[in-house]
């Protein structure tokens, strides 16, 4: 426990805490600028506008719409004579224009809640993730580290101790931010009178949701002290998680579908929100062609724990074995 206290002491006292908490407030006050837009009702002007566009669209409705209906079921008759098969334009559900769809109500915060908190909480912990990284790195890249290795010989206490610090300052940083997003969140919606029915149930929803975007910024934190003493460089241990971003989250992700529900991104939102989805394309040869069909992909929320779990463990067993026998001076 006292190595665990020094450790504490010594990630609290770098001047990276204060700059990842400053950026952190930054990037929540362009999310809130952002959330006010679609927050805010429509203005006197927006309302005289789209009332003229429906009334518009109705008289044109009133002077054409059979004709449309005609035109729609001809070109169906005529898609279905060439493909051999029945084809459904949606002829029949056509009608007049609803006053509704021209004037867009604004973003209530009781359905948006938790995906406002999700968007957001991907980029605070990855700001957290930088002080795990920096803590360790930089007792690697200086050679401070050998010295300490002096002082306490035991290097797998000296390893946890450093990862186990960076959970516990990650933990409490992570809660600030995610509070001041959820108290920013709540302030914009009610200004605007956007607030909605929150329920009990929105609230346990949210409550849930900031627990674990809490416990992701600890376990995110921890991972990346476990990577600053693997890769021993801060540059490198942040190109490597870049690189990883990049060729496996984005191309192959994009490229292997069986991959998309063991990417990061999916884990993370997956974790973040109590389960996730993926869409795929499911293509079928028929006489008529190719046709291809959206089909979603449920994750649940026990997939996405498995999956962190798992990598965390990849990558403190590896930052164990390799810490273990490596010489660090």
């Amino acid at each position: 426990m006292r190595l665990l206290a020094v450790e504490m002491r010594r990630i609290r006292a770098r001047r990276l805490v204060l700059l990842v908490v400053l950026a952190g407030l930054g990037a929540i006050a362009l999310v809130l600028a952002g959330t006010w837009q679609s927050a805010r009702p429509l203005t006197e002007a927006q309302i005289t506008d789209a009332q003229r566009q429906y009334e518009f669209a109705l008289e044109d409705w009133e002077a054409n719409g059979e004709q449309m209906v005609a035109d729609c079921l001809e070109q169906q008759e005529r898609e279905s004579e060439l493909t051999g098969g029945p084809v459904d334009f949606g002829c029949e559900q056509m009608g007049p224009p609803r006053e509704e769809w021209f004037f867009p109500q604004a973003n209530e915060l009781a359905q948006t809640f938790v995906p406002l908190l999700s968007s957001t909480a991907t980029l605070l912990v990855l700001l957290v993730f930088a002080i795990g990284v920096t803590s360790t790195a930089a007792e690697m890249s200086s050679g401070s580290m050998s010295t300490w290795l002096t002082f306490v010989p035991q290097r797998m206490r000296v390893l946890f101790s450093k990862v186990g610090a960076a959970v516990v300052v990650g933990l409490p940083l992570t809660l600030l931010l995610v509070l001041v997003l959820l108290a920013g969140l709540v302030g914009v919606h009610a200004a605007n009178d956007a607030l909605g029915d929150l329920t009990g149930e929105v609230w346990t929803d949210v409550a849930w949701t900031v627990l674990r975007i809490v416990v992701l910024g600890g376990i995110v934190a921890g991972v990346g002290a476990a990577l600053g003493v693997l890769l021993r460089h801060t540059g490198i241990a942040l190109g490597v998680v870049l690189g990883y971003a990049v060729v496996v989250e984005a191309i192959l992700g994009s490229l292997v579908t069986r991959l998309q529900p063991f990417l990061l991104r999916t884990t993370m939102t997956g974790w973040i929100e109590g389960g996730t989805s993926y869409w795929v394309n499911e293509c079928t040869v028929t006489d008529r062609g190719t046709e291809c069909m959206g089909t979603e992909v449920p994750v649940s929320l026990l997939h996405s724990s498995v999956v962190l779990v798992v990598a965390v463990a990849v990558v403190l067993g590896v930052t164990a074995l390799v810490f273990r026998r490596r010489d660090v001076a």
